[in-house]
């Protein structure tokens, strides 16, 4: 989650940046910050994706650890 904000802290600090120091048109400004908006914006999703992965995976293996433990349980008071 850290990397995302940081991620995101940075897209917008360089956003300034580029806006300040751009020697372009309006117009062509306008393109290039669309165009980088988009890249950064497939960036946060490729980014999502890949944390909800890790987040359903943990859940798996609770989930897992979870009905062993049950199982235990279970055969604890069958014995």
């Amino acid at each position: 989650m850290k990397n995302i904000i940081y991620f995101l802290a940075g897209t917008a600090v360089g956003a300034v940046l580029a806006l300040l120091f751009a020697p372009q048109s309006g117009a062509e400004l306008r393109a290039n910050i669309q165009s980088t908006a988009e890249e950064d914006w497939q960036q946060v999703q490729a980014q999502w994706q890949v944390e909800m992965e890790k987040l359903h995976q943990r859940l798996d293996q609770i989930q897992l650890s979870l009905q062993e433990a049950e199982d235990e349980s279970e055969e604890g008071e069958a014995a």
